[in-house]
């Protein structure tokens, strides 16, 4: 996921953590169990672009998991976060 922020730059994704803690308390580690949050922190990061960070963070996302197939568009960021978890739990 880091990778996938990373492509926007160093600020855009302090930018995206900052927002995550301001607006919900939430730090970098918790991101994972609360997936509408960081889309809402992209929205407000990256505005309309915001479609295209997370289909960058699929994407980065993918290239760890096998499970993920198809192209990153058909995924959302809440059901790309359950599969990398469901992965994670499996391979500790």
């Amino acid at each position: 996921m880091q990778k996938g922020v990373d492509y926007f730059g160093i600020n855009m994704m302090n930018a995206t953590y900052d927002a995550l803690e301001m607006n919900d308390n939430l730090s970098p580690p918790e991101i994972f169990e609360f997936p509408e949050a960081f889309v809402q922190a992209l929205e407000t990061v990256f505005g309309p672009a915001h479609v295209l960070a997370q289909r960058s963070i699929i994407r980065e996302m993918q290239k760890g998991l096998d499970e993920m197939t198809g192209p990153a568009s058909s995924y959302s960021i809440s059901d790309a976060f359950e599969i990398a978890l469901r992965h994670i739990d499996r391979n500790p």
